[in-house]
């Protein structure tokens, strides 16, 4: 760690030193601040299609998922001013036209990073627009944000019309079409900004969209940690108990319920609790789902060949640096449910893999 934190600050001090006078050296770390938060967003965005493609089997809905990620500075929550968006257009290349930020090796040649979209399905991508929100007062935050909720809106019915077998055509600046393969995938869509206007709160609108914190998002540093967030944010889009369709009998004593990775795995399994946590049952009702949505996001990442203790990892850091992170702050009720679920989990696969050595 403190190799790494060397080299990026030889890195900086060689930007700033190339740069001339104390203006030059601002823009310098502004630009590769932009930059940086940039990075840590679209990461985030090509993590969340790989989660829900990878986690398909894994989800309750499902629907048709695109391989590629568009961007626009005018969608960022928080409104930048001129002289922002001029630096970020010269540390990434983005600008406030919808331009594609990412692609999965599956998709058209013609959409490569930074090619203008302007409309999906003959929908055409809306320009800025702002969301008033009068409870963000209350909660210290400014009332007004620009909101990408029109451009979900357009991707959410061509994903529901690739489900009934249309394809999904997008019309690139100067009129020439392409059509894109799409690949199922939980439904939904989870987003988070590294330009957050609440970068302390999580939300979810239904099962259509659900927002990881931008404290958190910041935090994540390998792609199984990326992963991970994706994953906690699917769950509440896509699992049949998180929309509120799953009943659970009354008369079931305590059990820490693993999720479909260990069905599959050994069906009917289940962790009894210890006394304990059966002393905590009544906290189970305040941390059911986020609970479930931690056990979740590590099977995903496990299931996507990752490592499903990095979420109790990032969790450690955020907790260690004092972050406001809503939802993902886990208590220690989760924690050791977490801890616990992995332990199993790794027995499991172990198990699985001397059974086909067997064979």
């Amino acid at each position: 760690m403190r190799a790494r934190a060397w080299r990026w600050g030889v890195v900086l001090l060689a930007v700033l030193g190339a740069a001339s006078g104390p203006a030059a050296a601002d823009d310098a770390f502004e630009l590769y601040w932009l930059k940086t938060r940039y990075e840590h967003e679209i990461a985030f965005r090509a993590a969340a299609i790989h989660v829900a493609w990878g986690a398909e089997a894994l989800c309750d809905d499902t629907t048709e998922i695109e391989p590629f990620v568009l961007w626009s500075s005018n969608a960022v929550p928080k409104r930048l001013s001129a002289s922002e968006r001029a630096l970020l257009t010269k540390a990434t290349g983005m600008d406030e036209h919808w331009r594609v930020a990412w692609v999965d090796e599956s998709a058209p040649d013609e959409l490569a990073v930074g090619t203008e979209v302007l409309a999906i399905n003959g929908r055409p991508l809306p320009a800025q627009s702002t969301r008033w929100d009068t409870t963000a007062i209350f909660r210290g935050n400014s009332p007004l944000a620009a909101d990408d909720g029109g451009f979900y809106d357009v991707l959410l019915k061509a994903r529901a019309e690739a489900l009934d077998s249309k394809p999904m055509v997008l019309t690139l600046a100067g009129g020439k079409k392409v059509k894109v393969d799409t690949q199922a995938g939980c439904a939904g869509s989870v987003i988070a900004s590294a330009f957050d206007n609440e970068p302390d709160r999580f939300w979810r609108q239904g099962n259509k969209r659900a927002k990881i914190p931008g404290n958190a998002l910041m935090q994540a540093a390998s792609r199984d940690e990326f992963r991970w967030l994706a994953a906690f944010g699917t769950y509440f889009q896509a699992s049949e108990r998180a929309i509120g369709r799953q009943e659970v009998a009354e008369n079931v004593s305590p059990v820490f319920t693993v999720g479909k990775v260990l069905t599959i795995a050994l069906p009917g399994s289940g962790v009894l609790l210890t006394m304990v946590e059966q002393q905590a049952e009544r906290i189970i009702s305040v941390d059911g789902l986020p609970s479930s949505a931690d056990l979740f996001a590590n099977e995903v990442v496990l299931a996507l060949g990752g490592d499903p203790a990095v979420g109790l990892a990032l969790n450690a850091r955020m907790r260690a640096q004092k972050l406001a992170v809503d939802e993902l702050m886990m208590t220690e009720f989760r924690r050791v449910n977490s801890e616990t679920h992995i332990e199993r989990l790794r027995e499991f696969y172990a198990e699985r893999e001397r059974r086909r050595e067997d064979q």
